[in-house]
């Protein structure tokens, strides 16, 4: 039989159990939602498996100071010794003609690409975040001759949508929700393939998902005295 104060001593640890934080750090907002700004440099043509990554340079102090990355999976396409049968592998069976807009569209995806792209932003003290991304990149047809010159490849915006994944650490730690990005991209030179010079900006809409294991802690609470 459990005694009165036994049982005052098992709610008190229980509810202890279920108010603490899971770790060293305070457990987030039920929701947040976080903006920056960002840049950094890739090459999707030379690079296997190719990766952009850079610095956020503004926005939620969560974030800035950190960088990032995004790395694409090429197990499906031309190697990257041969740039031109990569970029004609992918323009011919991927891109998309919009004839009001004027552009072509790419999207790069787990169709695409062999699985989905992935992502992760490291802050120095705030943790890391990681996640899945669609990547959509865009080029316009200047001269509206239904042709993609190389001129016109030295200019694009690109877009996108993505996954927060609760394997965050730090102060991310149990986040999970969902993004939307955007910006531009600038290459000097595509017809020597050089490497792409990207800028944007981003926002996360985050969410507590560690609320579900306080949930089933208090259920298994509930049923010790039943």
């Amino acid at each position: 039989m459990i005694m009165k104060g036994n049982i005052v001593t098992i709610l008190f640890l229980a509810m202890g159990l279920l108010l603490s934080p899971l770790s060293a750090n305070a457990l987030p907002p039920v929701g947040v939602t976080l903006q920056f700004d960002f840049e950094g440099m890739g090459n999707a043509m030379l690079a296997s498996p190719p990766e952009y990554e850079g610095d956020i340079i503004a926005g939620d102090a969560l974030v800035l100071g950190g960088t990032w990355w995004i790395r694409i999976d090429d197990s499906t396409w031309p190697p990257s010794s041969t740039p031109q049968a990569r970029w004609d592998y992918l323009f011919n069976n991927f891109a998309t003609f919009d004839p009001l807009a004027h552009a072509w569209t790419i999207v790069l995806d787990e169709h695409s690409c062999a699985t989905k792209p992935v992502w992760r932003i490291d802050h120095p003290v705030n943790g890391m975040m990681t996640g899945t991304l669609v990547v959509v990149v865009s080029y316009s047809d200047w001269d509206v001759d239904g042709v993609l010159d190389l001129n016109e490849r030295m200019f694009g915006m690109f877009s996108g949508t993505l996954l927060v994944m609760k394997y965050g650490t730090g102060e991310f730690a149990g986040y999970c929700g969902n993004g939307a990005y955007n910006g531009s991209l600038t290459n000097d030179d595509p017809a020597n393939w050089v490497s792409d010079f990207v800028e944007g900006s981003c926002l996360l809409n985050l969410e507590n998902c560690q609320v579900g294991t306080r949930e089933t802690t208090w259920t298994a609470i509930k049923s010790i005295f039943k």
